[in-house]
């Protein structure tokens, strides 16, 4: 009976670490923005976290011909920080604004 009790010790606690790992690895692909200004970051982020935003930008770019991405941002990882004229360049490049 005891060796009943000690398995599902070790079974709650496996699934509880599971668990969390699992929202872990969530929040650290989460968008750290949570203010958008663009509809494609918006989607993308909701359906996919900050890797769908990062991979949706790129092929922004690229359509766009923008070679760098510190055209827009002043800081990369891990807060994607926006110069003040970031949103007006984005629109001007043909994206959609909120």
């Amino acid at each position: 009976m005891a060796k009943l009790g000690i398995f599902a010790s070790i079974t709650a606690i496996i699934a509880a670490l599971s668990f969390a790992t699992a929202f872990a690895a969530d929040d650290a692909n989460a968008c750290k923005h949570k203010d958008f200004k663009t509809v494609m970051v918006k989607e993308a982020c909701a359906k996919g976290g900050q890797k769908a935003a990062k991979d949706a930008m790129k092929k922004f770019m690229k359509d766009a011909k923008i070679k760098s991405c510190n055209q827009c941002h002043t800081k990369l990882q891990p807060s994607y920080d926006l110069k003040k004229d970031a949103v007006d360049q984005f629109k001007k490049a043909g994206g959609q604004l909120l």
